[in-house]
């Protein structure tokens, strides 16, 4: 009969199998492991009725231990990265290998395996394989749990001391996870540490809601110089935005109400769902992709240039697209997508040095002159009511215009319509008061966190700030005086190093600026004076070095994980899955195990042959012996190198001499009569052994 321990080990190890490939979504592997762990069971159970057990226990060989972590190492590589997350194959892989020692291990039990590896193994893939598993995976995994400290625990230990020791252990358990949901309310939010850690992993500035003042975090934290975003183009553009507001009220730009559409995905690029603002634009024959890994969350934003036509990005089944050429609403922190741009190297400023011609810049967007672009562009000259005195007097010490036009939709046209010469005049005028007025400072004196003056009041009497606040002015002035202007942030100026692929966007890169309409087209208009100094270190030599290795190392791994290559595994994948559902393979599976039964059934009885062969060997080279020890007695020796074919027919030969010559001479004496009959039966025994000796 079975020990019943070793059948509560043998549950245990199915039920851990099972329950890490429905978990990790590789149900026939999970099946796979059940059925090795199963003809271990059995293998064992037979091997234990032998004698000879002990030689046919397989060796424990460590180069399998170790040579199975390349393919689990290449399968983590090929594996793709997953947003919004913890990948799950950072656990389920390791489980895999787990409980692939456990089975190493308890195939080798008394020559060279040992059961504690097999408990630390199998357990540890047990809990490995609660990861994302259903809640039927849990109660079986306690079920597992219960029958592995009965199975692997001492024995003769009363069943009282196996339950206790199960409840303490859930108490453990129960105490460590309540402890870490109450740090995790009571630490991660509030405290010194959480405002390190939240300063440490976000990138302010770049909420549907932007207050003024976001900024300072990135720039006056110890973090500043972190490097956030690596565009992969040569020509990086100057300007990444990330959003472009439209509503400003007491310090705060908020977004268009309502997103222009709703878009879903055209394509998909390998992993990446690709959205684009037109039908088709994306896939234009002169529009290239541009890849952008990012460390910051992105808030649902995808940092892009102006000029683009669409995006890529994972794990999003539906993007809004804004009026001003914004994709929004990824949900979760996004560590990489891709843009689709023109390929072109044009830029897209306009700044105080141009000429009043307009036409020398590339356009961001057209506008149509209907009704509906004309409502579109009202919003961009929204003013609230109570910024209106303070406008008047920042206008008057400008030199500006101080003629300010209702905001109504009726007066729109009239406004729209003025000469590109008016509205380059009152940017060169605005950058150049800030320039001969102002002082870029990290800090903006008087502005405090309770403070309730108008933000914009305290930048303009104290003259100090940095680019939201010199964003913010500009685009209200602009609107003032009747020139459509919205307020947009990103980053800008990445950094180029000679030979590298990419350039890169540090957390001081964040900015603010003005995109302004102008002749029917929207422009990039920076306000932010130059600063005069450096404030921050220069980036060492071993660093850029060190980045250089990193990035790369980043892309060779996003072109592992995320390639087009992988389309040929999707592929076979999918060819897998259909094979797998295919009754045919069942039955091709029946037919080879139909064949291997077969041959290893003769293998089995030609075995069984030997042995019986061999068993009587030794009987047939005592026969050859005897007889040659009996004829030797008359005479007849086997010469060297003589075969018993030849010595047989000598004997038989002479024996038939000895018969011919008795019955010539008709003279046969008793003693003759006996050698002969001894000679016969000597010779029998010769033919005996001939006839048998290729059986052997």
């Amino acid at each position: 009969m079975m020990n019943f321990r070793e059948i509560c080990k043998t549950i245990f190890f199915c039920i851990v199998s099972i329950n890490l490939g429905v978990s990790s979504g590789l149900e026939i592997l999970g099946f796979v492991f059940a059925a090795l762990f199963i003809a271990i069971h059995v293998k064992q159970y037979l091997l234990s009725k032998s004698a000879t057990n002990q030689r046919k226990i397989p060796r424990y060989k460590k180069i399998f231990a170790y040579g199975a972590i390349v393919p689990c190492a290449l399968w983590w590589v090929l594996t793709p990265s997953v947003e919004m997350g913890v990948s799950p194959y950072l656990v389920f892989i390791p489980a895999w290998y787990l409980l692939y020692l456990a089975w190493l291990q308890k195939r080798s039990l008394g020559n060279g395996g040992y059961e504690v590896f097999v408990v630390f193994n199998g357990v540890a893939a047990l809990f490995m394989g609660l990861f994302q598993a259903p809640r039927a995976s849990v109660i079986s995994a306690v079920v597992a749990l219960l029958l592995a400290v009965y199975a692997f625990g001492r024995p003769h230990v009363a069943l009282y001391k196996r339950l206790l020791f199960v409840l303490l252990y859930a108490s453990l358990c129960g105490s460590s996870y309540l402890g870490f949901k109450y740090w995790k309310s009571n630490r991660y939010y509030s405290g010194r540490w959480a405002e390190e850690y939240y300063v440490k992993n976000r990138v302010m500035g770049f909420d549907p809601v932007a207050a003024l003042g976001s900024f300072s975090s990135n720039y006056n934290s110890k973090y500043n110089s972190e490097i956030v975003l690596r565009v992969w183009d040569t020509l990086a553009p100057t300007y990444l935005r990330a959003a472009a507001y439209e509503k400003y009220v007491a310090g705060i730009w908020k977004l268009p109400t309502k997103a222009e559409k709703k878009l879903y995905p055209s394509r998909y690029r390998v992993d990446y769902a690709v959205f684009e603002s037109e039908d088709s634009a994306a896939a234009a024959p002169n529009v290239k992709d541009v890849w952008v890994q990012a460390t910051l969350n992105n808030f649902g934003f995808m940092f892009a240039p102006a000029n683009v036509v669409g995006v890529a990005c994972k794990n999003a089944d539906s993007l809004d697209y804004y009026s001003t050429n914004i994709f929004a609403g990824a949900n979760g922190t996004r560590s990489d997508w891709y843009y689709y741009v023109p390929d072109s190297a044009e830029t897209l400023a306009i700044t105080a040095h141009l000429s009043a011609d307009s036409s020398a810049s590339s356009s961001v967007d057209s506008s149509k002159t209907s009704s509906t672009a004309l409502e579109h562009l009202s919003a961009f000259l929204q003013i609230p009511s109570k910024e209106n005195a303070l406008l008047d007097t920042i206008a008057a010490a400008m030199s500006l215009p101080a003629a300010h036009l209702d905001t109504d939709s009726s007066n729109l046209a009239n406004r729209t319509l003025d000469p590109s010469q008016f509205a380059v005049q009152n940017l060169k005028t605005i950058e150049s008061y800030f320039i001969h007025n102002f002082k870029y400072s990290y800090i903006v004196p008087g502005r405090t966190a309770n403070s309730k003056t108008d933000p914009i009041a305290i930048f303009w009497k104290n003259k100090e700030g940095y680019c939201e606040y010199y964003a913010t002015l500009a685009t209200l002035l602009l609107r003032y005086q009747g020139i459509p202007a919205r307020y947009v942030t990103g980053f800008a100026h990445p950094e180029h190093v000679a030979g590298r692929p990419y350039a890169t966007f540090r957390r001081r890169h964040s900015h603010a600026w003005v995109e302004v309409y102008i002749d029917r087209k929207w422009y990039i208009f920076d306000p932010t004076p130059p600063l005069t100094e450096m404030t921050f270190g220069k980036t060492s030599w071993l660093s850029i070095k060190l980045e250089g290795v990193k990035g790369r190392f980043s892309y060779v791994m996003h072109l592992l994980k995320d390639g087009e290559w992988r389309r040929i595994v999707d592929s076979w994948q999918t060819a897998s899955e259909r094979v797998v559902s295919s009754p045919v393979l069942y039955v091709v599976l029946v037919v080879l195990l139909f064949v291997f039964a077969l041959l290893k059934f003769r293998r089995h009885r030609r075995q069984l042959t030997q042995q019986k062969v061999s068993k009587y060997a030794t009987q047939w080279i005592a026969l050859l012996a005897d007889a040659e020890k009996r004829l030797a007695r008359f005479g007849f020796n086997r010469a060297p190198g003589e075969t018993v074919s030849v010595f047989a027919k000598r004997v038989e030969q002479a024996l038939n001499t000895m018969r011919t010559t008795e019955q010539t001479t008709k003279k046969a004496s008793h003693k003759d009569s006996r050698f002969e009959q001894n000679l016969s039966a000597a010779l029998e025994q010769l033919r005996e052994y001939e006839r048998n000796r290729w059986r052997i």
